[in-house]
């Protein structure tokens, strides 16, 4: 089974599989906000590294993108070490950074630039609020103004699902590509109303999501299954019709992340736990992989590995 999951994992750079998505959770380099809503397990860069060469038989490190995680809000000062570590390991990694970018000067864009940096995320699902779509829009405008000179950047946007409704034709007019995170927020029968059990690709937003990849507005990342869907017995296979639409209408706009190492769900985060460390999940990730390359086939899922990435973060 592993030798599936790795088959794009070579020494040869042009072959190597990147994994977009991944979390480095250290307090020993650098304290998490106080207004934080839960406190993760530490998580440091070399479990990532470990965890990394578990899915390659040859253990060679594969290409890393390092997101930044809600705990440190815009402090992304534990990110820019682990960068510098793997860019002084010449490991290849790149990050996705988390802003306040009326305090971010463009000095500081260009040297994030240099260690790798190739996107600010905006991540509207870590608190649990309702969406603000007028406020979304306006700081999807203000992001792309501030980056849109840097060579190879995205906004990358952790949204639900329904908002793609809302949110294409701001999209459309963007000079930077968006990344869709987790699915773009499209939830499995397992996590929809009765009357979508049958066709969870007629959810709110999944005909707006996938016009916008076929214009190469956005690309889809397949991630996080376990936040779209509750089948946690089955491997969350109650996504595959979602998965092999992408597969079939988008071959060339889907690209994959790990989301390690896995955080909670919120459902029973509060202020007065922020002492308590709160456990990762579970996932058997060998048996999503090889359900994901089942569900896409061999053509469309090393294009998710290897060459849809590979396009985007050089």
């Amino acid at each position: 089974m592993a030798t599936q999951i790795i088959s794009c994992h070579r020494n040869d750079s042009n072959n190597q599989a990147i994994d977009t998505h991944a979390h480095v959770f250290d307090p020993s380099l650098g304290p998490y906000a106080s207004g934080r809503a839960y406190t993760p397990e530490d998580a440091p860069l070399e479990e990532l590294i470990a965890f990394n060469q578990k899915l390659s038989t040859d253990s060679e490190i594969g290409t890393l993108v390092l997101v930044q995680p809600s705990p440190y809000e815009n402090d992304c000062s534990v990110m820019m070490q682990s960068l510098r570590r793997l860019k002084d390991e010449d490991t290849c990694a790149f990050g996705i950074v988390v802003l306040d970018l009326d305090k971010t000067t463009d000095t500081e864009l260009e040297t994030m630039h240099y260690l790798g940096v190739r996107g600010v995320r905006l991540n509207l699902q870590a608190d649990g609020k309702e969406v603000n779509i007028d406020k979304l829009v306006l700081a999807l405008q203000k992001t792309s103004d501030r980056i849109c000179h840097l060579p190879g950047w995205i906004i990358q946007l952790f949204v639900p699902g329904w908002s793609w409704d809302l949110l294409y034709q701001p999209i459309l007019g963007l000079p930077v590509p968006v990344i869709a995170d987790h699915l773009g927020g499209m939830l499995g029968p397992s996590k929809l109303p009765s009357s979508l059990h049958s066709s969870s690709t007629s959810q709110p937003g999944f005909e707006s999501l996938l016009s916008l990849a076929k214009q190469s507005c956005v690309y889809v990342k397949i991630s996080g299954l376990y936040r779209m869907s509750n089948e946690l017995s089955s491997n969350f296979r109650d996504l595959e019709p979602i998965v092999r639409t992408f597969a079939r209408e988008i071959p060339d706009q889907v690209i994959w992340g790990s989301d390690w190492p896995h955080t909670g769900d919120g459902k029973n985060r509060s202020k007065d736990k922020l002492k308590c460390k709160e456990t990762f999940r579970v996932i058997d990730n060998y048996a999503i992989m090889e359900q994901l390359q089942t569900w896409m086939g061999g053509d469309v899922y090393r294009k998710m590995l290897v060459d849809n990435p590979g396009r985007l973060y050089t």
